[in-house]
């Protein structure tokens, strides 16, 4: 993995706590909002195991929550990382990079055994994911220095959860906040695999003039080989946020991120064990125009952004109002799928031309009363999205023209070409009724729509024309209470209904009005426990998830049409915790763990590509100027299987493969100091290692024609890194 340096942030130990508590979903009032600021070096010297804890919940939550705060991410996460990388901090979290944090997609994202497209990710509250199947592409949106805090809910949370995948869980992202004081942060790393990265991060302070507006303009750039042979990324983001007080209860927030990435990607990704041996670990592509794995047959260019107008309110005594209007957009040009025989020839060297780019419209409200025993919320979330994906074949031997049989370019070119439509509305009613001091009971109901439509002159896999449109609505039902044992420590539980709209691949077929799929749904049952003094601090859970309709996707053996059909399910159970010791002096040890069983209901077999457990442990220290840490993170084992097994149907597995458990160690080191009458407020150097013991691991991915695909993961890397506060 690739890691480097980022400034210590500073939070006090009180602003740290109050942050924790909003993670569960919906935000707290503009007044009460917790400020989410990175400060060169920390002026506080309060530390406790609340504090330190790299993770940890809140007394209050009602589902199992992991919140990875802000000093943790600028202090302990390399600055190329996505939020994949942070979050794989979580226990039940897995997530896997080979071309090294947030330079390459990640793979294997997973939570409780769920994959990427099954739960939600959120940036302010804001869902965002692809129209076709609501996976997500980490690195494409938010590096690591636009990240304030993320939020790991396992569980589908209450109603006035949003997002197209309450199934699973959500990882809420938050974004950072413009410091109250005028500064200038330069940051430079350099480190393996010739990585350069270079912040520039400006804050205006608080403007009085301005009514005390505050803003945080970011800029970066950043360059890397990556772990794997000529497969280099190189990326530009741009981060604004402006935050402005309107009297005393309003504030208005303004929101842009975008980026614009350009990286060789492996056509195949993954690699067999006789590539491993021959190739080499490190294979990724060449420069042989005669090789499929040529760079110049493997390319691709993103540009993403994400706007919002935010505005946070307290209307009366009673009734607070919090609502984002926000518009994204997914662009992705790539070059790819090279093969040796086109239509003009058997030998010429044929590809693929892919587009896939989306803008996504939408609004989220919520709306709060604070009642005499309790506080009730309502509100809803409505987004459309247009989706344009076509995939035109060429002939790179002819000059890189469409590849055609007809001489010139026509229908023959394109492999499908389609626009889809995704439209989403849910709306909510739930409850926090304080039963007495000690115990709150929150139910909720949430009501929720989905549309799909497409227009294909060219359909994907029947290459037929389809134009057609379908419509899923539920009602879904949520049940949480927390009691307080004492000021230190609470219990909690839940029934909750989770629900993911149809994957936009179940239009992939002949007749899809026939088809008899139904929306995934999940019931979860979920009981647990937090505790936190200074001293210690933990939590624990364990769950129960009853997984209906499992998809499944094959071609069927005669015809060699396309079939989708729905498994009976699974079942998913485990037992999850945290922990905190600080012993003194700085110095503080945390563990965290997970198991997590998963199967398929009928033919008991293990889910695919789902470890059996995770576990972290650690030690960091704090003091005088001096901080690091060395953290361990385990990945327990996992299978795969032939890609058209029947997860009903045990004899269906032709072929099987599995990975065994590993551990991933990583080791951080920094200094930083104030100075005092200079234009330069602070300093900060910082030493990262990643994979402290050069580890040569490698997951078992799929299985095609019977050969195990693996990922390969980097070996021990290292990162420098300098950062000023000036004036």
């Amino acid at each position: 993995m690739i890691l480097a340096i980022f400034p210590v942030t500073g939070l006090a130990a009180d602003a740290l706590a109050d942050m924790a508590a909003s993670a569960e979903g919906a935000e707290a009032s503009a007044v009460s909002t917790p400020q989410l600021q990175e400060v060169e070096v920390k002026a506080s010297s309060a530390r406790s195991a609340m504090t330190m804890a790299p993770v940890q919940s809140e007394l209050d939550i009602t589902q199992p929550t992991s919140i990875i705060g802000l000093d943790w991410i600028s202090n302990h996460e390399p600055p190329t990382s996505d939020y994949a990388q942070i979050a794989a901090m979580a226990p039940s979290v897995t997530s896997i990079s080979p071309a090294g944090p947030g330079l390459g997609e990640a793979k294997q994202v997973t939570m409780r055994g769920f994959n990427d497209n099954q739960y939600n990710v959120t940036y302010d509250g804001i869902p965002f994911g692809d129209t076709n199947d609501f996976s997500h592409h980490t690195s494409s949106y938010f590096p690591a220095k636009m990240i304030g805090q993320v939020a790991v809910d396992r569980g589908p949370g209450g109603a006035s959860t949003i997002g197209e995948a309450t199934f699973g869980g959500t990882i809420a992202l938050r974004s950072k906040d413009p410091l109250d004081q005028f500064e200038v942060i330069p940051t430079q790393t350099f480190g393996s695999y010739s990585t350069s990265l270079s912040h520039l991060e400006v804050n205006s302070g608080r403007m009085d003039g301005l009514g005390g507006g505050k803003l945080i303009a970011s800029a970066q750039y950043y360059d890397s080989d990556t772990f794997r042979t000529d497969s280099g990324v190189h990326r530009k983001t741009a981060y604004i946020k402006y935050v402005q007080p309107v009297g005393e209860d309003t504030e208005i927030t303004l929101l842009s991120n975008y980026n614009d990435i350009k990286f060789n990607n492996p056509n195949k990704g993954t690699l067999t064990q006789a590539q491993i041996d021959t190739l080499g670990r490190d294979f990724g592509l060449n420069h042989d125009r005669f090789s499929t794995d040529c760079t110049c047959y493997n390319h691709q260019v993103k540009q993403t952004d994400m706007e919002y107008f935010g505005i946070k309110s307290t209307l009366t005594p009673d009734w607070t109002l919090d609502n984002k209007l926000y518009t994204y957009y997914y662009n992705n040009d790539s070059n790819e799928s090279p093969t040796i025989g086109t239509n003009a020839s058997k030998t010429n060297m044929g590809g693929a031309y892919k587009v896939n780019r989306y803008r996504a419209y939408g609004d989220v409200l919520t709306l709060t009363r604070a009642l005499a025993n309790g506080e009730l919320r309502f509100g809803g979330w409505y987004e459309m999205q247009k989706n344009e994906r076509y995939q035109l074949l060429l002939d790179y031997t002819l000059g890189g023209i469409h590849d055609v049989k007809s001489g010139k370019p026509d229908s023959s070119s394109y492999k499908y070409t389609m626009d889809d439509w995704l439209r989403t509305t849910q709306i909510y009613a739930e409850y926090a009724w304080k039963a007495n001091d000690a115990l709150t009971v929150t139910p909720g109901i949430k009501g929720l729509q989905f549309q799909r439509a497409i227009e294909a002159p060219i359909n994907q896999t029947t290459k037929t024309p389809l134009y057609y449109d379908q419509t899923w609505r539920k009602a879904l039902g949520y049940l949480a209470a927390n009691y307080l044992l004492t000021s230190e420590w609470s219990v909690y539980g839940q029934a909750a209904q989770g629900f993911l709209a149809p994957n936009l691949n179940q239009f992939y077929v002949p007749h899809p009005e026939n088809n008899q799929t139904a929306p995934q749904q999940t019931m979860n049952y979920q009981f647990g426990t937090v505790y936190k003094t200074e001293r210690f601090s933990a939590d624990a859970d364990v769950f129960y998830i009853d997984y209906k309709n499992f998809p499944l996707s094959s071609v069927d053996p005669v015809t060699k049409d396309p079939i989708f059909a729905l498994a009976k399910g699974a079942r998913l159970h485990g037992i999850e915790g945290t922990a905190t010791y600080y012993f003194g002096r700085g110095v503080s040890a945390f563990a965290n763990f997970s198991t997590i069983d998963a199967q398929f209901k009928r033919s008991s077999l293990d889910l695919p590509n789902v470890p059996d457990g995770t576990m972290a442990l650690g030690l960091s220290y704090e003091g005088g100027g001096l901080f690091g840490s060395i953290s361990s993170k385990y990945v327990g084992e996992q299978k795969v299987y032939n890609g058209n097994f029947n997860p009903d149907d045990a004899t269906t597995v032709t072929a099987f493969g599995k990975s065994s458990g590993f551990w991933q160690t990583a080791f951080s080191l920094g200094y930083g100091r104030n100075v005092e009458d200079s234009f330069i407020k602070s300093y900060k150097f910082r030493l990262q290692v990643e994979n402290v013991f050069n580890a040569h691991h490698q997951v078992a991915d799929s299985i095609k024609n019977g050969n195990i695909y693996y990922l390969v993961l980097p070996g021990r890397n290292w990162y420098a890194s300098m950062s000023l506060g000036l004036w």
